[in-house]
């Protein structure tokens, strides 16, 4: 028997189809990157030009992260149904019409549905890039690829505020209708790719038992990455349609089917993941909700925050060439780094206020986009290719669900104290580093998928 996973290294290797593909989905994430920015600073222009009370601001944060959490539980199933391409095309497509669409709205009851059902199609996209582009990379740049979704999406944020400079006046006024129309510009070129080049993966294929689309899918795959030297041998073939039959007995064995990702197998992780992502998720949901107000009450222009993702990107491409090193780097050890970098940052703002600001919330970021992709990245590796979109999607929901009501604490207590936050996130960044200790497995450098005699 032969596994897809040596299949991949041997074989199909890596080459212009995986760069392909992760460009493509990139896309979706570099608008996920200035989506979650222009959200947090709509809230303030709308605050001013609408005159909106501070209850109608939350409900407008609350709302949209209503409709991510309600777009990641959708995205959990129906992408182990209908596979990862097709609701990869229908839910961009639908992201482009509503941002098209937004850019129109003059009333605060329609901005709040229309940010709703944006909110459901990015939460049904947002987890499905990490999953597609782990199961199409071989073990030893399966990180690398996995972490470049998290420099696109800095980079998503660059644009954003490069954009800001061009079409807002500070951080409550300007024309962002302009701004949100030149925001749907990298979906609209991501929905039209995705229909022109994106395939199902093959693990998905095989999975589902049709082997001879999967078995199609590869040889197309090795001469895209101009390796027809190596197209699949009938012993090959056999080899891993021998091999996926056994998974799938294993499989049944374990009683997925029934439990899902709170079989007896996978319990304990999916414990651990949901408690991770529930505690980073508060700490980004701060940072997303009082940074434009921190940086407004410091006078601050578009320059410092443009700064702050240049440099961010720059530190985070030190996480990516680390992140599939077993010795320095690899999962586990990237999500303590991050955590005692939390517990240093939100220490500095809560003792310092403004004299360290730019300092402590770019730690504080860098941080924080390094646990959520290093999150990412061991929750699709984490469970079999039946459950993995499953797996991946109720995690972020759960950790969603958990911060909805966050705006109505974290906002208050702005008010009360800026700073006050921060002191309840150290105690938090404390926890997630305990929580750190519990993981046992690392499948940094490792297949993705082992039957249990291997």
């Amino acid at each position: 028997m032969i596994s897809f996973d040596e299949i991949l290294e041997k074989n199909i290797k890596t080459g212009w189809y995986q760069a392909r593909t992760l460009s493509i989905i990139g896309l979706q994430e570099f608008c996920a990157g200035l989506e979650y920015l222009f959200m947090s600073i709509l809230m303030t222009i709308l605050k001013e030009e609408w005159n909106l009370s501070q209850n109608q601001v939350a409900l407008l944060s609350s709302i949209f992260l209503f409709g991510i959490v309600l777009g990641n539980f959708l995205c959990a199933f129906l992408a182990d149904i209908i596979g990862r391409q097709i609701t990869f095309i229908i839910f961009s497509g639908l992201s482009v019409i509503l941002i098209f669409y937004t850019s129109f709205c003059d009333s605060y009851k329609e901005m709040i549905i229309l940010r709703f059902l944006y909110g459901l199609t990015f939460g049904t996209l947002n987890p499905l890039g990490y999953v597609y582009v782990t199961e199409i990379t071989e073990a030893k740049y399966r990180g690398r690829f996995s972490y470049a979704l998290t420099l696109i999406y800095i980079l998503g944020k660059i644009y954003f505020v490069i954009l800001c400079f061009i079409f807002l006046d500070d951080y409550t006024s300007g024309n962002w209708r302009g701004l949100i129309r030149f925001n749907g510009i990298p979906i609209t070129i991501a929905f039209i790719l995705s229909i022109l080049y994106l395939t199902e993966t093959i693990r998905s294929h095989l999975s589902k038992g049709e082997y001879e689309i999967a078995l199609n899918l590869i040889d197309q795959q090795i001469t895209i990455n101009g390796n027809t030297d190596l197209l699949l041998c009938d012993s090959e073939k056999n080899g891993l349609i021998s091999w996926s039959k056994q998974q799938k007995v294993e499989l049944q064995q374990e009683e997925i089917n029934i439990y899902g990702i709170l079989s007896q197998e996978y319990r304990k992780v999916t414990i651990l993941l949901w408690i991770l992502y529930i505690l980073t998720n508060f700490q980004e949901m701060t940072i997303f909700l009082l940074l434009p107000f921190l940086l407004q009450n410091n006078h601050s222009g578009f320059l410092p925050m443009l700064a702050l993702y240049i440099i961010e990107f720059i530190f985070g491409s030190i996480l990516y060439n680390i992140i599939d090193d077993a010795k320095y780097g690899g999962r586990i050890k990237i999500i303590a780094y991050s955590a005692i970098t939390l517990t240093f940052s939100n220490a500095i703002l809560y003792l310092f206020r403004d004299k360290y600001l730019y300092l402590a919330l770019f730690l504080t970021k860098i941080a924080t986009r390094g646990l959520f992709a290093t999150i990412c990245i061991i929750c699709c590796e984490s469970y079999p290719v039946k459950i993995r979109s499953q797996g991946q999607g109720i995690a972020q929901a759960v950790g969603k669900i958990a911060v909805l009501p966050s705006p109505y604490l974290l906002i208050p207590l702005y008010f009360i104290d800026p700073y006050l936050p921060f002191a309840v996130l150290f105690i938090l960044a404390i926890v997630i580093l305990a929580i750190d200790f519990f993981f046992k497995q690392d499948k940094t450098q490792q297949h993705l998928e082992i039957l249990k005699n291997e």
